[in-house]
């Protein structure tokens, strides 16, 4: 992986626009990466993954180039870049478990339709202040369900947890829980 370019970002002078290079199998992998990716879009004719990391926009393309926007700084930008290499790796081993030709329409889903499901507690045990940047960070891959305390161990939860799963898993998510 290189970073070839580290540029002001033009939304948000506080961060930076990365444009980078990472080696790999790309043009073979990507069908089984955007699977993996949670809220990635795919577009097999131009050939690039575009996804939401938190606020950053990250786009992988099948040459291996990646453009990387409001990004908080060179060391996130790194860090990102060792994720996507980690998770092509991952895509590429699974790549027999992954149904690449299943439609890239997942489900529109968003915060509010994962907040539905959650405790509603803003008891900040998961790490985040309320339940509603816990559902923002669930559906960008930043968090896992069990991260949700009160949902995984407070009986009265269980029915939401379940709805909560069913609707992810509908919306094309790739869940791992207890």
């Amino acid at each position: 992986m290189e970073i070839l370019e580290v540029l002001s970002c033009v939304i948000d002078p506080e961060k930076i626009r990365v444009i980078a290079k990472i080696d790999g199998k790309f043009p073979d992998v990507m069908p089984y990466l955007a699977r993996l990716i949670p809220n990635a879009s795919y577009n097999e004719k131009k050939g690039w993954i575009t996804f939401k990391r938190g606020q950053s926009v990250i786009t992988i393309h099948n040459d291996g180039m990646v453009g990387m926007a409001q990004v908080k700084d060179r060391s996130e930008a790194e860090q990102i870049l060792k994720d996507i290499e980690s998770k092509a790796r991952e895509a590429w081993e699974k790549r027999v478990e992954i149904d690449a030709g299943m439609s890239d329409k997942r489900s529109s889903i968003g915060p509010f339709d994962v907040y539905t499901y959650l405790p509603k507690t803003n008891c900040g045990e998961c790490g985040e202040a309320t339940c509603m940047a816990f559902a923002v960070k669930l559906l960008n891959g930043e968090k896992k369900i069990d991260e949700c305390l009160p949902l995984v161990r407070e009986r009265r939860y269980a029915t939401l947890k379940d709805k909560l799963l069913r609707c992810l898993i509908s919306a094309g998510f790739n869940v791992v829980h207890r």
